[in-house]
C-alpha cells in the first residue's frame, strides 16, 4: 500500500471531498451552513474587537473614578460578553448542524454506489481496500466532524485571533475588567454543570445509535453473498439508510443541548489537519473504488443482443420517468449528489416489484440464460478450472437438479447464473433482465436483515414492504403452505417492528422455509434454490416442491437427496476437476424409488 501524506494526492482526493460535500446549487444546504459558519465567524469576531477594548475603557473609567461611567461601562461590558459567549456558541451549534449535513450527503452519496450494481460483493470479496465497514461508518463521522467543526470555523477566523490577541497584548488594563468576565464564565460553568445530566444520556444513545449503524453494514458485509443472489442491494440501501437517520436525529437532539453547553476552546490545527488527511484519504479512495467498480460495469448493462458474448448482461439503460423525484428520494434516500444515476426510476420500479417499460427489449422466446462451451474459474485464480466447458440452455418449464459432492462447483455455477462470477472462456447469454420477478436466487445460507423489520417485509424481500390489504390474505396463505403461521402471534401482526434477531431466534428449517415462502410471493419464473430445503423433514421438503409446481414455479436445485431427483427433468452432475454430465431424470421411476424408501404413506399423504 502507498504512503499517504500531506502532498499533491491528498490535495486531490480533499478536492474530491469538498465537491462531494458542497455541490454547487442553491438547494445545497451544506453551502448555506457553510455561510452561516462564516458569517457567525465575523460576528464573533467583532466582538472579539469589543472584548478586546473593554480592559482600556476600565482603566480610563477607573483612573477617573467616575462612578455613573463605571456602572454604565459594567453594563454594557456584560453585554458584550454575554453576545461573545452567544456568537461562540453559536459557531459551535452551526458547525455541528454542517458537519450532520455533510455526514448526510457523504454517506448518502457512498452508500448509492455501494449497494448499486452489487458494488458492496465485489468490493468485501475483490478488492484490496481494507475494513469497508469503517469506511462508511467511522472513517465519515471524523472526516466531517474534524473539517466542519474543529477546522472550518478556525481556519476562517485565525487571521483574526492572531492580530486580536497581538491587539490584547499591547494593550492593559485594570484587574476589574477581567475579574468581570472570570465571574460570568465561573458561574456559567455552574451552569453548565446541571446540563451535564441530559447531555450524558444524549452521548450514550448516540454512542448506541453508532454500533448499531456499523452492526448495519457489519450484516451487508457478513451476508454479501446472500444479498448479492436476491439482488437486494436496493432495499438493504432503503434499511441502512433508516439506521443513518435514526442516528442523525439522536445526533441533532445532542446538538440541541450542547448548543447550550458548548464554550469550546480552540485545538491545535496541524493535529487536526493530520487527523482530516489520514481519513480524508481512506474516505475518497473508497469513493475512487466504487467509481471504478461502475465505470467496469458500463458494457455489462445493455439488453444481449449488444452486449459481447463473454459478458453477463444486466441491462440498466435510460428509463422512461416513470416515477417522481419524491418517489425516488424516499427510495434511495435525500441526496443532492454528484453521483446521480440515469436509470433510478427503473431500479425504484424495480423496488417496488413493477414491471419496467424496457422489459420488451429483451427477447423472450422462455429461454432464461444460454451456456456455450463456459469454463469457469475463481475470480482471482484462471488457473484453477472449476467447470470446463459446459454448454446448457435454462428454460421456463424444465426443472433442473444440481447434484455432486461438495466442493464441485454447484453453488459456483449459481454464482455464474447470477452473473456474480464471470466465465473465463466461452459464452453466457442472459436474455431476461436480471430482476426478482424472472429469476430469484435463494442462497445457501439464508439471510433475513435485523432491526426495525416487519414480518411482512421480511416476506416480500428483496421488494419493498407497502402496507397493502390485498396482499394480507395472500401472504396469510404462504404462510400456511409453509406452516409458519405462528409467526403472525408471534410477530404481532404482520406490519410490527420485530427487534430479535430472526437469525436467531428461529430454527435452520424455520429459516428455510421462509426462504420458500419468499419465492411463493415472488413467484420468479425460474427460482434457484441452493439446498434450500437441507434442514427441512422429507415430508415437508416434498409439499414445498408440490406447491412449487402447483404454482407454475420453474426451479433449479442444488441437492443431495435422492428424493429430489421426482421433481425434476434432468440431473447436471459435477464430478470435480471440471467434469460434469448431463442425464434425463425418469421421474415416475424416481418417485416410485423414492416412495420404497422413505414410505408409501408418507408420500400419498402428499
Amino acid at each position: 500500500m502507498a504512503t499517504l501524506s500531506l502532498d499533491m494526492l491528498f490535495l486531490r482526493r480533499f478536492g474530491t471531498l469538498l465537491r462531494l460535500l458542497f455541490p454547487i446549487s442553491r438547494r445545497s444546504r451544506s453551502i448555506w451552513l457553510a455561510l452561516l459558519v462564516m458569517i457567525t465567524s465575523f460576528v464573533d469576531q467583532v466582538g472579539t474587537y469589543f472584548v478586546g477594548v473593554l480592559p482600556s475603557q476600565f482603566y480610563v473609567v477607573l483612573g477617573n473614578r467616575d462612578l455613573s461611567a463605571f456602572h454604565l461601562l459594567c453594563a454594557k461590558a456584560t453585554i458584550i460578553v454575554i453576545a461573545k459567549s452567544l456568537s461562540l456558541a453559536s459557531i459551535k451549534y452551526f458547525s455541528s448542524l454542517m458537519a450532520i449535513k455533510c455526514r448526510e450527503i457523504c454517506s448518502y452519496t457512498l452508500h448509492r454506489l455501494y449497494f448499486k450494481r452489487r458494488a458492496f460483493y465485489k468490493l468485501n470479496l475483490f478488492s484490496e481496500l481494507d475494513n469497508i465497514d469503517q469506511r462508511l461508518t467511522q472513517d465519515i463521522e471524523k472526516t466531517t466532524q474534524v473539517l466542519a467543526c474543529d477546522l472550518f470555523a478556525p481556519v476562517i477566523t485565525a487571521p483574526f485571533i492572531i492580530l486580536y490577541y497581538s491587539y490584547l497584548t499591547w494593550k492593559s488594563s485594570g484587574w476589574l475588567g477581567p475579574f468581570t468576565i472570570y465571574v460570568y464564565f465561573t458561574f456559567v460553568t455552574f451552569v453548565n454543570r446541571y446540563l451535564l445530566s441530559p447531555i450524558v444520556s444524549l452521548v450514550n444513545e448516540t454512542e448506541m445509535r453508532e454500533g448499531d449503524f456499523r452492526q448495519r453494514h457489519m450484516e451487508v458485509r457478513t451476508n454479501v453473498e446472500p444479498i448479492a443472489f436476491y439482488q437486494s442491494g436496493l432495499i438493504e440501501n432503503i434499511m441502512t439508510n433508516h439506521k443513518l437517520n435514526v442516528l442523525l436525529r439522536t445526533k441533532n437532539a445532542f446538538f440541541y443541548l450542547y448548543l447550550i453547553y458548548s464554550f469550546t476552546n480552540l485545538i491545535t490545527l496541524s493535529e487536526k489537519l493530520g487527523d482530516l488527511a489520514g481519513v480524508t484519504h481512506r474516505v475518497v479512495e473508497l469513493v475512487e473504488e466504487l467509481r471504478r467498480l461502475h465505470s467496469d460495469c458500463l458494457e455489462t448493462d445493455r439488453p444481449p443482443s449488444t452486449v459481447p458474448s463473454s459478458v453477463v448482461a444486466i441491462g440498466t439503460d435510460d428509463e422512461e420517468k416513470g416515477l417522481t423525484d419524491r418517489t425516488i428520494e424516499e427510495l434511495h434516500g435525500k441526496q443532492l449528489s454528484i453521483e446521480h444515476d440515469c436509470d433510478d426510476e427503473e431500479e425504484a420500479q424495480f423496488l417496488l416489484g413493477r414491471r419496467s417499460n424496457r422489459e420488451d427489449e429483451w427477447p423472450d422466446d422462455g429461454v432464461a440464460i444460454t451456456i456455450d462451451s463456459a469454463t469457469l474459474s475463481p475470480p482471482n485464480d484462471s488457473q484453477i478450472i472449476i467447470i470446463a466447458n459446459l454448454s446448457l440452455q435454462l428454460m421456463q418449464g424444465q426443472n433442473i437438479l444440481i447434484t455432486g459432492d461438495s466442493g464441485t462447483g454447484k453453488s459456483s455455477l449459481l454464482r455464474m447464473f447470477a452473473g456474480l462470477w464471470n466465465n473465463t472462456s466461452g459464452k453466457v447469454e442472459r436474455h431476461w433482465r436480471c430482476r426478482p420477478q424472472n429469476m430469484l436466487f435463494v442462497p445457501q445460507k439464508p439471510y433475513f436483515p435485523t432491526g426495525d423489520v416487519t414480518l411482512r417485509q421480511q416476506l416480500v424481500y428483496p421488494l419493498k414492504a407497502l402496507p397493502v390489504e390485498k396482499d394480507l390474505a395472500r401472504l396469510t396463505q404462504i404462510l400456511e403452505w409453509v406452516r409458519m403461521e405462528h409467526l403472525l402471534e408471534r410477530c404481532q401482526g404482520l406490519d410490527t417492528i420485530v427487534e430479535w434477531d430472526w437469525n436467531e431466534i428461529l430454527s435452520p428449517g424455520e429459516l428455510q422455509r421462509l426462504s420458500l415462502a419468499r419465492v411463493f410471493y415472488t413467484k420468479p419464473r425460474i427460482a434457484f434454490l441452493d439446498e434450500a430445503t437441507s434442514a427441512i423433514g422429507f415430508e415437508m421438503e416434498m409439499q414445498l416442491y408440490r406447491k412449487l409446481h402447483e404454482e407454475n414455479i420453474t426451479y433449479v436445485s442444488v441437492g443431495h437427496r435422492f428424493s429430489l431427483k421426482q421433481f425434476h427433468e434432468l440431473e447436471l452432475r459435477f464430478m470435480g476437476r471440471g467434469e460434469w454430465s448431463i442425464r434425463d431424470i425418469d421421474t415416475a421411476s424416481m418417485a416410485s424409488r423414492a416412495a420404497s424408501l422413505i414410505g408409501n404413506d408418507t408420500v400419498i399423504s402428499m
